[in-house]
């Protein structure tokens, strides 16, 4: 779990979910979106809260044991993400439209914010 991940029950939900969904096999857009769904019936929450929450849980899952990088959010701007790769000490400098092209020309890749 992240350093920022608040501990709720809503947010131990979705990790325990996704968790026990990748070990059952499932794959990463069919955890996702089952979460997401779960999430929304337990809670009572809008598809876009539960999307945030899940998508920061399996960002936090997905990170574990990689590299450290990071978001510098004191040097990114509403047109630009600047991520910091404390692993190199590399800076990248990705503008949104540039993220946009490569969800776009990924389409395996998980859609978590759908809402």
């Amino acid at each position: 779990m992240s350093n920022n991940a608040v501990t709720s029950p809503i947010t131990n939900a979705a990790y325990g979910q996704l968790i026990a969904q990748r070990k059952q096999g499932f794959s990463a857009r069919e955890s996702v979106e089952a979460t997401i769904d779960s999430l929304i019936e337990e809670y009572l929450v809008s598809r876009r809260k539960a999307a945030l929450i899940v998508t920061q849980a399996w960002a936090d899952l997905e990170d574990t044991g990689k590299p450290a990088a990071f978001v510098d959010v004191s040097r990114t701007t509403a047109n630009m993400v600047v991520v910091k790769d404390t692993a190199t000490g590399c800076t990248s400098i990705f503008s949104v439209h540039e993220l946009l092209q490569f969800r776009a020309n990924n389409p395996d890749h998980v859609n978590r914010i759908h809402a």
